[in-house]
């Protein structure tokens, strides 16, 4: 296998834009449940500690980048809702730019997040209003193309495939993070420089258990690199048609809620830096 400490794959993004980073996609309001222990059904548990926090795929890692130091913009929806006002408040809390809509009669993206103390593994109730998806014509590529990468969730699968070939006519590259098998995905996966998928999506995409022929399966799809995230077990890339996985660092984990997309986040930086690929995976496993 080749050593991937000394792969550098050149990104060749375009100089002199205003922003290294446009993430679009997702962005959510998170109320996170602590327990003892994760509740059995039909019984009644006391809650240590409850958060309401800032959250969503993009809105998390396009977070991380510009904490890291990035030029960043975020863009997305929300609802007219005090949902929607508390994940404004956060996102423009943070030093970048925010391009947020406000959806007139739509209930922003909500989660209830029930993290178990013992395991630091959290369940995800989510709700997702289909009023904050594009209608045709609703999306515009100004606030999408002044920048070097563009970063995509594809829950929203029809405005990121438009989103996504926007910005390659434009020379930006495209990174996708994305968990979910829906229609029209193979086309959006066709259409990026580097995708990220989670085991549950590379299974799926695939229809094997087997993740590491999922990996392949999607490559088969995928122009560009193709990580996966592992969970608890790391990560893995596919290079030159051999499989590199990388284990996670031995932590005592708290909340994984977010780890993922802090993955994303920080693999991002890593290639903009212009680190070995091997570095990058490394790097993005410990950020997360």
């Amino acid at each position: 296998m080749e050593d991937l400490n000394k792969v550098v794959i050149p990104l060749e993004i375009p100089g002199n834009r205003k922003f290294q980073v446009i993430g679009f996609g997702e962005n959510a309001v998170d109320q996170v449940c602590k327990v003892p222990e994760f509740p059995r059904h039909d019984t009644k548990v006391q809650m240590e500690k409850m958060l309401m926090l800032g959250g969503g795929t993009i809105a998390t890692a396009c977070t991380l980048c510009a904490r890291y130091g990035l030029r960043t913009r975020y863009v997305g929806r929300v609802g007219d809702d005090e949902k929607g006002d508390f994940a404004r408040r956060e996102l423009d809390a943070e030093p970048m730019d925010c391009v947020i809509e406000v959806v007139p009669m739509a209930s922003s993206h909500f989660s209830l997040i029930i993290v178990d103390r013992p395991t630091g593994g959290r369940t995800i109730l989510w709700e997702r209003d289909p009023r904050l998806l594009y209608a045709e014509g609703e999306l515009s590529p100004k606030a999408l193309v002044e920048g070097q990468i563009l970063h995509l969730d594809g829950n929203d699968v029809a405005a990121s495939i438009q989103a996504a070939t926007w910005a390659r006519e434009n020379g930006m590259r495209v990174f996708l993070d994305v968990d979910k098998v829906q229609d029209n995905v193979d086309q959006l996966l066709s259409l990026v420089d580097f995708a990220i998928p989670s085991v549950e999506f590379v299974k799926n995409f695939s229809g094997s258990e087997d993740w590491r022929e999922g990996l392949r399966t999607v490559k088969e799809y995928c122009r560009g690199l193709v990580v996966v995230t592992l969970g608890e077990q790391g990560s893995a890339v596919l290079w030159e048609g051999d499989i590199h996985k990388y284990k996670a660092f031995p932590i005592k984990t708290v909340d994984s809620t977010g780890a993922g997309d802090v993955f994303h986040g920080a693999f991002i930086y890593g290639m903009l830096q212009g680190w070995p690929l091997g570095r990058c995976m490394k790097f993005s496993n410990a950020a997360g």
